[in-house]
C-alpha cells in the first residue's frame, strides 16, 4: 500500500452465502475492522454464486434476514442486497465494481473472504480485473498451507492478499446444518437471534 491509499477510507466488503451466518463469520469480521482500520463491514449475501447450485442451498431471503439479525446490533456492520437485485450467476467482481463507483475514489476497498474460496472467486472470467481494483483479506484456519494457497492464484494478485489466521473458523455452516439436521445444539456456534430463526422457519431439518 503506498502514501496516498494511507489517506483513504477503508471500506470492508464481507461477501459469503451465510447458510447461515455463524460467530466465525463475526470474528473474522471483527477483526479485519480493527485491524485493517476498516470505517464500517459490509456483509453481502451472495444470491446464486457461480460454484455452487442454488437448489443446493437456503432461499436467499432466508440467508439475508439472519445476517441481519447477527448484526443488528453491531454500528459499525451493514449489510446489502446488491447481488439479490442481480440476475444470476453473481460474481464478486461485479459486486466490488459496484461498490467501486458507488463510494469513489476516497474509499479503498477491503474484500473480506475465506482463503479456500479464493482462488475459485479470482479465478472466474468476469473477475480478473482485481489488481488495483480492491485488496482482500483472506480468512483462515491457522495451520493453513500458505505456499499451497499461494499456487492456485495468479502471480499478479499476490500482493493485494493478506491473510487472516482466525481460530474461530473451526466453526462451519456445514457443521451447524449438519447438527440442526441431527437434533445437536449449536448455541455455543451462532448467535441466539439466528438460532431462534432457524428453529422458527424449520431450516436445515431432516426431509
Amino acid at each position: 500500500m503506498n502514501l496516498e491509499e494511507n489517506k483513504l477510507l477503508k471500506l470492508g466488503i464481507m461477501g459469503g452465502t451465510f447458510d447461515p451466518i455463524h460467530l466465525g463469520h463475526l470474528k473474522v469480521a471483527e477483526v479485519a475492522h480493527s485491524r485493517f482500520q476498516l470505517e464500517k463491514v459490509i456483509f453481502v449475501t451472495s444470491h446464486c454464486p457461480p460454484h455452487k447450485s442454488i437448489e443446493q442451498i437456503t432461499p436467499v431471503e432466508h440467508r439475508y434476514a439472519m445476517v441481519e439479525l447477527a448484526i443488528k446490533d453491531i454500528p459499525h456492520f451493514a449489510s446489502s442486497r446488491i447481488e439479490m437485485e442481480r440476475s444470476c450467476p453473481s460474481y464478486a467482481g461485479d459486486t466490488i465494481k459496484a461498490f467501486k463507483e458507488h463510494y469513489g475514489k476516497e474509499w479503498l476497498l477491503y474484500f473480506i473472504t475465506g482463503v479456500d474460496v479464493l482462488p475459485t472467486i479470482i479465478n472466474w472470467d468476469k473477475a480478473r480485473t482485481y489488481p488495483g481494483l480492491c485488496y482482500f483479506i483472506a480468512a483462515a484456519r491457522p495451520g493453513y498451507n500458505r505456499q499451497e494457497a499461494e499456487r492456485k492464484l495468479p502471480a499478479e494478485v499476490i500482493p493485494y492478499i493478506t491473510i487472516l489466521e482466525e481460530p474461530s473458523l473451526s466453526i462451519s455452516s456445514t457443521e451447524i446444518r449438519h447438527r440442526v439436521k441431527t437434533h445437536q445444539p449449536i448455541d455455543a456456534l451462532v448467535p441466539e437471534t439466528v438460532q431462534d430463526y432457524i428453529f422458527k422457519w424449520g431450516l436445515y431439518q431432516a426431509p
